[in-house]
């Protein structure tokens, strides 16, 4: 549900010489029209499957709120078709199907039946309109008494009051203020990793770059490009020149990104390089070091004004910094026909770890609009890794100073309890915990959307282990809210994720995450549900919910301080849709204080056509010096079952340290021998002072 098919589009608009013209027209018309046809939109073709992300871009009077009122029925096309599986829901002109002497309140009903809701459906809808507008008592005042932000909120509150198949939105939020613009697109965002089609029409870059995988380009009614919306932005750019005539070229470099040069060409870009302090070509970069960008610039005519413009952007197309020579009052005044010249640009790469990419421009003044002579984007990719620095996220670098106070704090009791978290405990999972032997003092809580799963569990825990486990009926997400559960043919494989539908026809054993039907919950944070059960840490985690293990993560904020332990299962090519890989969760865990201690379980699916036979062997060496073979069979790398254990475990404390007794008790019940092990290995004065 939620694709979107045009095909041979066009939409035409009649002007006439006077209404009299119009007139006879409407009375009589005739196979040749009185009035002249204008085309604002023609022959246009794409298709937006299930789940996409689209931007919609393109200049002023290129046709695009055409095509979107096209495609969400209110407007009728000359010409092709216009096709949408599933419900669409549309925020495009301010006003538009609204009445300016209704209250807000009005509005909202009338929208809510034109949507095809129900009585009793815009009752229960209708307090989640009013409270996501925030318009206050506006919403029972007639709307022609609203800002033009306040229309905005109450649109969009209106059309996404329930999740859609397809959304489109128009540039009608970017007359909010910034507080609902990122609210608006928090919610777009939660709708996208829902399974809702977008398609998003602005000139905001970074709205575009941030939720959207694919982006069209619209120009004098055409779709004129169809890519990755870096690329398609960057043609975008070029046709805002005021020389449009000139060359606008694109071509993939040898790292995949798109290159664009544009411009007029009386003054080229030639070549760029980048280079140490020593004068060394370079093409890896340290964290905050200082380098030397040199362009090398050809002038070919005479002309009254020459600035060049650099920026770095990073791996997303979106601009880090830049500035140009305009602003920093060295503008040349001229420059003449058969010049060389080199430009040296100098900073500190005080970015994140990454891939950057360096823009450059040569314009008369401060910006290309006004004249290009030579616009240049990936012009220059480069690495920034980390050689130097503290351990740090994020696109820039900033050192930062902690001071930390706090009182002496007794040592954690002894006869405090183990908590163990199970989330996605499908099928049990307090046997290693509560089973003959295990240590009394273990307290074990497991989540599962399925209540009678739950029920059930409780049933048998309750004899097994009366008192010491809890199963608790509930999704849990990255933030609370309502979001969609995707149930399949195998309960287990159940996710808040949808499920690629081509990967479970073309891989048979992935048949068991065949989508079979939908539900609308309500989903909490991890936190949120400890707070109200009293709860400040869990010990150990074991995670297993089939593509949100790391909002789920996430959302489980400060309890993760105290954890020692987490199991966790990471994908390396996604099942459902939207996905995070491995990386993204191995990533989330080290800056949290966590590091990989085992890989198990990887799992490989062949293609219904393909093979699984033996392709030669695999090792697995420990300590390099037993080595462990087995056969290689063919099937692509899907998931495996990864052990996060907090840094401070393995460092060497006292036999009756209470944090080492705790830890022993946990990884003896988890048959983790080997953390046991490396945890208890004699103090040395080294180890002594870090375990003070």
């Amino acid at each position: 549900m939620g694709d979107i098919v045009v095909k041979g589009l066009g939409k035409a608009y009649t002007r006439y010489a006077s209404r009299w013209s119009r007139l006879a027209d409407w009375l009589a018309p005739r196979a040749i029209p009185r009035g002249e046809r204008r085309w604002v939109l023609r022959e246009v073709d794409f298709a937006i499957w299930s789940g996409e992300t689209v931007g919609l871009i393109g200049l002023n009077g290129a046709g695009k709120s055409t095509l979107l009122k096209l495609i969400a029925g209110a407007a009728r096309p000359t010409e092709g078709t216009a096709w949408v599986q599933g419900r669409i829901a549309a925020v495009l002109e301010l006003g538009l199907g609204f009445h300016p002497d209704f209250t807000g309140r009005e509005n909202a009903v009338l929208a809510l039946q034109l949507q095809g809701f129900d009585p009793s459906k815009i009752t229960r809808l209708l307090p989640e309109v009013e409270q996501f507008a925030e318009i206050g008592d506006y919403f029972d005042q007639p709307l022609k008494v609203y800002s033009t932000g306040m229309q905005a909120r109450l649109a969009f509150a209106v059309a996404t009051a329930e999740r859609p198949d397809a959304l489109i939105v128009d540039e009608a939020l970017s007359v909010g203020d910034a507080y609902f613009q990122h609210k608006s697109f928090e919610r777009i965002r939660q709708f996208g990793a829902a399974g809702t089609t977008l398609l998003l029409v602005s000139h905001d870059k970074h709205a575009i770059l941030s939720l959207c995988r694919r982006a069209l380009l619209l120009d004098h009614g055409r779709l004129i490009m169809d890519g990755d919306p870096e690329g398609v932005f960057d043609y975008y750019n070029a046709l805002m020149a005021a020389d449009k005539a000139g060359q606008i070229q694109q071509r993939v470099g040898v790292n995949g990104g798109t290159r664009t040069d544009s411009g007029s060409g009386e003054a080229r870009i030639e070549s760029i390089d980048l280079y140490d302090t020593d004068g060394r070509p370079i093409t890896v970069v340290d964290v905050g070091q200082a380098v030397e960008v040199r362009f090398a610039v050809a002038v070919h005519d005479d002309i009254d004004g020459l600035v060049l413009g650099c920026g770095i952007k990073d791996r997303f197309g979106q601009m880090m910094f830049g500035t140009n020579s305009f602003y920093t009052g060295q503008a040349l005044t001229s420059a003449r026909r058969g010049e060389r010249l080199c430009f040296r640009v100098r900073f500190d790469a005080n970015l994140g770890v990454g891939t950057y990419s360096i823009h450059a421009s040569l314009v008369r003044e401060r910006s290309h609009v006004e004249k290009n002579y030579h616009w240049i984007d990936r012009g220059f990719v480069f690495e920034v890794v980390n050689l130097s620095k503290t351990e740090f996220v994020g696109l820039a670098w900033n050192e930062m100073r902690f001071e930390i106070e706090r009182p002496d704090e007794p040592p954690l009791p002894e006869d405090a309890p183990l908590i163990v978290g199970d989330i996605g405990c499908r099928w049990g999972f307090a046997e290693p915990f509560v089973g003959i032997g295990a240590d009394p003092r273990f307290v074990a809580y497991g989540f599962d959307p399925d209540p009678d799963e739950c029920a059930r569990l409780t049933e048998r825990y309750a004899t097994l282990a009366p008192g010491r486990v809890t199963l608790v009926p509930l999704p849990l997400a990255g933030r609370p809210g309502r979001r969609t559960l995707y149930l399949t043919r195998e309960p287990a494989c159940a996710s808040l994720l949808p499920p690629d539908p081509v990967l479970t026809t073309q891989y048979p054993a992935l048949d068991c995450a065949r989508l079979t039907e939908t539900r609308d919950i309500d989903v909490r944070t991890l936190a949120d549900w400890a707070g109200e059960a009293g709860l400040k840490r869990f010990d150990y985690l074991k995670l297993d919910t089939q593509g949100s293990e790391l909002e789920i993560l996430r959302g489980a904020g400060g309890l993760l301080d105290g954890t020692r332990c987490i199991d966790v299962e990471v994908e390396f090519n996604p099942i459902y849709r939207g996905q995070p890989l491995f990386a993204d969760i191995d990533h989330f865990l080290r800056s949290r204080g966590f590091v990989l201690w085992k890989l198990t379980n990887l799992v490989h699916y062949s293609h219904k056509d393909g093979s699984n036979a033996i392709l030669g062997e695999v090792a697995v060496c420990h300590d390099d010096a037993h080595r462990h073979t087995y056969p290689l069979r063919g099937g692509q790398l899907f998931w495996a079952d990864a052990r996060y254990i907090r840094v401070d475990v393995l460092t060497a404390r006292p036999p009756d340290h209470p944090q080492r007794c705790r830890d022993e008790a946990l990884f003896a019940a988890l048959g983790a021998a080997d953390i046991i092990a490396h945890a208890a290995r004699p103090l040395t004065p080294d180890l002594a002072g870090e375990s003070s």
